[in-house]
Formats: structure tokens, C-alpha cells, sequence
């Protein structure tokens, strides 16, 4: 999909250590550090401040978010990344959010393997607006080959799906074996600690469940 003019907001994610941060979630709060014309301008801007002594805050990490300008729909992304405290970039979704004139959204055809940050069974933060939940990952981006799969076997029963931005996530469970569909660039290393009672209740039976309904699915 050809871009027309973009913006890309900067925004650095803090934690207060006043707070005492610990698992299984903990406070995040959001600051908009700028806007700028391309993308280099705003990581340089970033990489300036990552270094700045705040006392007992903490940068947890931060997202630069590309939007169009001109356009009729309400913040659409044009493409998002996270960066981690030190600046280097951790993940990126460079996928549409804006419906191209037959009001079809760009298409998601997989992640590839070298851009998966995680694997099953791995404990993770995920960021939710600003809030940081520790939670388990059940399954990984849908790879190329699994969405070409998903082509083949939708297209033959005359409808074929298309899958778009919101399905480049990863399969999460909470401590309470609730599950959820965690975006990549919203999902980070676990940082702090994890208590041996947590990790029990993360590798919970609804995990252990899913993983074998999922196995067995994959074999049929």
C-alpha cells in the first residue's frame, strides 16, 4: 500500500521504583516525547534522552507510532515499533491500519522466524495501555507457512480468509489461565524476579491444555 505523508510519535514508557514494581503487574506511565517528520529524527531523539538520570524512574521501554496525515479515519497506524530502555529496536509491525479504497486493510502473511523474539513456554511482560502483566506465551505469529496454509484450505471451500495487523501477536495466559492476544510490539523481556508460586500458576492446566489440544491439531 503506497503511504501518503506520516508523522511518527514518540513515546517513552516509565515505571517509578517508589512503586516497588513486581509481578504479577505493576504501573506504567506514557509520555509523549514528540512528533516528527521521519523516522531517524524521532530514534535520535530517543536515543538522546534514554541516558537522562531521573532519579527513581526507570524507562521500561519505548513505541514510535507512524500516522498519516489528511486521513478521514481516526489514528489509524501506519506502522508501529518498540524499542527497549536502551534504545535498541526490539519489534515492529510495519502493516497498515488504514483500508485501502475497496475498504480492505492490508494483508498480514506471516512473521518470520528471525523476527519472533520469543518461544513457547517463555514468561513475558505485556504491556496493556498502563498496566504490565507477567503472562506465559502459549503460541507464536502465525508464520508464513501457516498462513499460506490457511489460504489453501480456506480458498477451497470458496472463502478464502485474510488476516490483517491485529493477528501479528502472540498467544498469552495470565496467572489465571486467561488467555489473550498479545501484539507484538506490546509484548517485552520479563525484567524483574519471578516467584517460584507465580511460574507454577503461569504454566497453569489451561496452558498445558491448549498446548496439547494444539499439538494434536497440528498432527491430524
Amino acid at each position: 500500500m503506497t503511504k501518503d505523508k506520516t508523522i511518527f510519535k514518540l513515546i517513552a514508557i516509565e515505571y517509578c521504583m517508589d512503586d516497588n514494581p513486581q509481578y504479577p503487574e505493576f504501573d506504567v506511565y506514557r509520555s509523549t516525547m514528540g512528533y516528527f517528520s521521519n523516522l531517524e529524527k524521532a530514534e535520535k531523539q530517543m536515543n538522546s534522552q534514554k541516558h537522562v538520570d531521573k532519579r527513581n524512574w526507570r524507562y521500561f521501554g519505548f513505541l514510535i507510532e507512524e500516522y498519516a496525515l489528511d486521513n478521514t479515519w481516526i489514528l489509524p497506524i501506519e506502522s508501529s515499533r518498540s524499542y527497549l530502555p536502551d534504545g535498541s529496536l526490539f519489534a515492529e509491525n510495519l502493516l497498515s491500519e488504514t483500508p485501502n479504497d475497496g475498504h480492505k486493510f492490508e494483508e498480514f502473511l506471516g512473521r518470520s522466524a528471525d523476527k519472533v523474539q520469543f518461544k513457547i513456554g517463555d514468561l513475558v511482560e505485556v504491556l496493556f495501555y498502563n498496566i504490565v502483566s507477567l503472562k506465559i506465551v502459549g503460541n507464536l505469529p502465525p508464520s508464513f507457512e501457516e498462513v499460506q496454509d490457511l489460504h489453501t484450505r480456506s480458498s477451497k471451500n470458496g472463502n478464502r480468509i485474510s488476516l490483517d495487523s491485529i493477528h501479528d501477536c502472540y498467544y498469552t495466559f495470565d496467572e489465571y489461565g486467561e488467555h489473550s492476544h498479545s501484539e507484538v510490539i506490546n509484548v517485552f523481556p520479563a525484567r524483574f524476579e519471578v516467584s517460584e508460586e507465580l511460574r507454577k500458576k503461569l504454566f497453569s492446566e489451561e496452558y498445558y491444555s491448549y498446548r496439547a489440544n494444539y499439538d494434536n491439531s497440528k498432527r491430524e
